[in-house]
């Protein structure tokens, strides 16, 4: 994520309120009429419904909030990665997907091949992770989508890159069902696990050091920082 989801929600946001505006003037004015409100009182209560829609549209809690705080996952998940450098694992940030304007949170390339890790930050109080029928959800939302998503994203890698790329979800806040869950070929884990998962993949011949850094190398050509 970066700047171009931001400026994505401002567009949306700025596209709500072209209709959301006029739409709460024309109520503040209803309203006045049915008071029997005239004159500068009924302009009062016209700007004051016409402010509210405002302050709905691009409130702190809206889309863009919700990109914060996804970004505010995404760097603690980067701190976590960072003591598997000592494993032999090479970690890139927030990389292009190859022909689309998706971005891979996290890429890791090490002796256990290539993985990559997309962060959700689920720390709302009132909602739980939970397996209903085969399905992810989170509260009452189904996450099938986001996983499928996920397993898109490892596929579209792999492609990239020419070796297989296993799908990792790692969630902050939200407990993860026994600890950890495997749906529509993604690996869904607590984030403080995400270490320990990889540290215990079994090691794919020919991923020496030299052909970690190739594949990093390589990575680094065809996966280029997403910066939008």
């Amino acid at each position: 994520m970066g700047r171009g989801q931001r400026d994505a929600v401002r567009v949306r946001q700025h596209a709500t309120a072209r209709w959301a505006l006029p739409a709460a003037a024309v109520g503040g004015l209803v309203v006045a009429v049915l008071v029997g409100a005239t004159g500068w009182l009924a302009l009062v209560l016209v700007l004051a419904f016409v402010a509210a829609a405002a302050r709905r549209v691009y409130r702190p809690g809206s889309a863009e909030n919700s990109w914060t705080k996804g970004a505010a996952g995404e760097r603690r998940t980067a701190e976590m990665l960072i003591p598997l450098q000592r494993d032999g694992w090479t970690a890139l940030h927030d990389r292009t997907v190859p022909g689309s304007r998706a971005n891979l949170d996290h890429l890791l390339i090490g002796p256990a091949g290539a993985v990559m890790v997309d962060t959700k930050n689920w720390q709302s109080t009132k909602s739980r992770l939970r397996v209903d029928g085969g399905q992810l959800f989170y509260g009452r939302y189904d996450q099938t989508k986001t996983l499928q998503t996920a397993a898109w994203e490892a596929r579209q890698a792999a492609r990239a890159l020419g070796v297989p790329v296993r799908a990792v979800v790692a969630v902050h806040g939200a407990a993860v069902p026994g600890g950890v869950v495997m749906l529509e070929d993604v690996t869904v884990v607590p984030a403080k696990r995400v270490r320990s998962i990889l540290r215990n993949l079994a090691p794919v011949p020919g991923f020496d050091q030299a052909r970690v850094r190739q594949l990093v190398a390589h990575a680094e050509r065809v996966l280029p920082p997403h910066g939008g």
